[in-house]
């Protein structure tokens, strides 16, 4: 299935990150994989291993602000898609069921770096 494909199924739009987001199951210290984009409602993680479809996880989002600042967003997924992109890459297509406040305060500034 072809990238425009995926897009053109998609229900809203998705934003490109400019920066790298990590993402880390809840509670977690090994990374899970990095936010490659996202919408209200879903994100797309890029990760080494692929994830299980219909599986419910609680991760964070955690970006760098500056040198000395972070931010951790949490939030409950479900898996909803997974695709080999190479032979060593996976990208995971999540639905939002939950997030946190300061998940929807990340993902509008966000957007508002995109209008920039």
């Amino acid at each position: 299935m072809s990238a425009q494909s995926f897009a053109e199924m998609r229900i809203e739009p998705r934003w490109q990150l400019k920066s790298t987001v990590s993402v880390f199951r809840e509670g977690g210290k090994d990374c899970l994989g990095l936010l490659v984009n996202w919408s209200s409602s879903g994100l797309m993680i890029s990760s080494y291993q692929s994830l299980q479809l219909g599986d419910r996880l609680r991760i964070e989002l955690v970006d760098i602000i500056n040198d000395d600042d972070r931010r951790t967003g949490a939030c409950e997924v479900e898996i909803v898609w997974t695709q080999e992109l190479t032979p060593s890459l996976f990208g995971n297509g999540c639905k939002v069921l939950e997030g946190s406040d300061m998940l929807n305060t990340m993902m509008k500034d966000y957007c508002d770096d995109e209008a920039e």
